[in-house]
């Protein structure tokens, strides 16, 4: 048995965390990882610091540093970044809707941020989980995504990458639109207040800080 990959980080042993599921109609939510082979990528991560990438990939954490420090927008001066200690990601493991939705290619927790900013020279005020729409959207899809067959499809089919001929299957797609167009009220009322009690418990969706 080959030893695991050091964490870029902290440099201790990365494990695997999730295998992303193959492009077939499956429920998203709480999947462990599998040994499948028709899965695609495996995510590691680190049990110290917490952070979590891609099995195998070679990080520059330069240019990780230069991507979150334009994270908050052209001006704003703010790092936002998805919180990989979130209670939505807890919750939606490999379904979790801000899996993807990074600047880099790092999913960080508090800790593995402040970390990255001294490794690469800089320094971070504390870091917040406050509320925001972006957060509670989300935790919206996530829990959505227990109830698709495609993961994130009110997002995709909304961006226009997902239309019928492109989707698993006609009867996927059309199973899919009537349960995000019927539960969208009812999961939000479950996912709104939700996302608020994560975020006052620093357990929110998004991570936000700024460079000192």
């Amino acid at each position: 048995m080959s030893e695991p990959n050091p964490c870029p980080l902290c440099g201790r042993a990365l494990y695997g965390w999730i295998a992303l599921p193959p492009a077939i109609g499956e429920a998203t939510i709480g999947m462990p990882l599998a040994a499948d082979a028709q899965s695609e990528r495996v995510i590691d991560r680190c049990e110290e610091c917490g952070v979590a990438l891609e099995h195998g990939r070679e990080v520059d954490l330069e240019a990780e540093w230069a991507a979150i420090d334009r994270s908050g927008g052209e001006g704003a001066g703010a790092i936002v970044v998805p919180n990989r200690a979130s209670l939505q990601a807890a919750i939606g493991v490999e379904g979790w809707a801000g899996l993807d939705r990074g600047p880099g290619s790092l999913l960080l927790t508090p800790r593995s941020l402040r970390l990255l900013a001294e490794r690469t020279g800089h320094a971070v005020e504390a870091v917040r989980t406050p509320v925001s729409a972006r957060a509670q959207a989300w935790m919206w899809q996530t829990l959505l995504n227990g109830l698709t067959f495609h993961p994130n499809f009110a997002r995709e089919v909304r961006a226009g990458r997902l239309r019928p001929d492109s989707a698993r299957g006609r009867f996927a797609y059309a199973a899919d639109l009537v349960v995000t167009v019927l539960g969208a009220p009812l999961i939000a009322i479950v996912s709104a207040p939700l996302e608020l009690i994560a975020a006052l418990a620093r357990r929110g969706g998004e991570m936000t800080t700024v460079p000192k």
